[in-house]
């Protein structure tokens, strides 16, 4: 007798360790996805951190006295070509909008600037030093 196929034995084997495979596959590829969708992130916002510092190295005049802040919107940096104008969020996949770079000057020396990205213009000041990170 000429045999051709597989029993349902072989079959149920095949399928069993493809099952197997998967569970052990999907979430470690899963990590990883989020993982770069976070680097990514952090990347975005750390250019845009630089695009400020840049327009604010640029435009000296608009410093802030000692102790005292300012903000630009992403907005006004991408008119002015500091920054692209559509730049998208990986974790959410939409637009960053009302996001702003806050120049601080600390005042512990005569130009001691520190830099952050906040989602609202009163920034830093009102929310804290970490907000930068408050935008998903």
């Amino acid at each position: 007798m000429n045999k051709n196929g597989f029993t349902l034995v072989e079959l149920m084997a095949v399928i069993s360790i493809l099952v197997i495979l998967s569970l052990i596959i999907v979430p470690v590829v899963d990590k990883h996805i989020k993982k770069s969708k976070e680097d990514m992130y952090n990347a975005q916002i750390e250019n845009i951190r630089m695009a400020g510092e840049l327009y604010f190295s640029d435009n000296v005049d608009y410093r802030p006295e000692v102790g005292d802040y300012c903000s630009i919107s992403l907005s006004s940096l991408a008119e002015q070509n500091y920054v692209a104008e559509n730049i998208i969020n990986p974790k959410t996949g939409s637009n960053f909008s009302n996001l702003y770079v806050q120049i601080k000057n600390t005042g512990v020396n005569t130009n001691n600037y520190v830099y952050y990205v906040c989602p609202i213009e009163s920034g830093c000041e009102s929310v804290n030093q970490s907000c930068r990170w408050l935008y998903d």
